[in-house]
């Protein structure tokens, strides 16, 4: 479970995915590739589909890791890290690995993404944390456009930032709705708290060399965001 600086609790998953070009030799060489990776020590477990080889760390199920090698993309997934590098780390990691594979040619990349949400729990009530983002978030004149009494709510918000597009949404989380959301399990799901999700991305200029550098930034700027949110909001 990593932390932020203030060392508040918080649990995350993180998604890297990068889009090229189909290939279709992919689909012929899917198994070579799916033993280089398992050789070059990055996953013990992998499942061949019809399109994509999925690896992951344990036999029956993703624990902690696992990552996927298709023949129109390619990624690295982290749920609930503990430590706040990790993802960063073993994502590049794996990517470096995979564009040195023999195997097939991996297209210039034509989307870079990396997404990752954030679950901070909380002490308050449900009503309280939705009172506080919806003050935060909108006005009294929305509120009155909108007549009734707000029970829930979610923010979607659309940026540029830094050389990349970003999706932030978010909103509370009530009591025990926090694994609808998330790939793993923990005990404080059961409270309430505020979710967030942000995807980072960018479309234009990328190379493959360029993903680790990417995806060092973007998760900076993600992690940066969170904290700035959650602090706003007294949190």
């Amino acid at each position: 479970m990593a932390k932020p600086k203030d060392d508040r609790i918080l649990f995350t998953e993180h998604v890297l995915e990068i889009r090229h070009a189909a290939v279709g030799l992919f689909l012929d060489v899917r198994g070579h590739v799916a033993d280089y990776i398992r050789q070059e020590g990055f996953f013990p477990h992998w499942k061949i589909d019809s399109n994509v080889v999925n690896f992951r760390d344990e036999s029956d199920a993703m624990k902690i890791e696992g990552a996927f090698v298709g023949y129109k993309s390619a990624g690295y997934v982290a749920l609930n890290p503990k430590t706040r590098n990790y993802f960063v780390d073993r994502a590049s990691s794996f990517w470096k690995g995979l564009i040195k594979n023999k195997h097939y040619n991996i297209p210039i990349p034509k989307r870079f993404g990396t997404r990752t949400k954030f679950f901070f729990p909380l002490t308050d009530s449900f009503d309280e944390i939705n009172n506080t983002i919806y003050k935060a978030f909108f006005t009294d004149t929305a509120r009155k456009l909108v007549g009734g009494q707000e029970t829930d709510l979610q923010f979607t918000i659309d940026l540029q930032e830094e050389g990349f597009g970003i999706r932030v949404i978010g909103g509370p989380i009530k009591k025990d709705e926090a694994d609808r959301y998330f790939q793993f399990e923990a005990e404080e799901f059961g409270k309430c708290g505020i979710y967030l999700d942000m995807d980072y991305f960018k479309t234009e200029n990328i190379s493959l060399q360029d993903v680790p550098k990417l995806l060092k930034k973007a998760d900076a700027l993600a992690w940066q965001k969170a904290e700035q949110i959650t602090t706003g909001l007294g949190y």
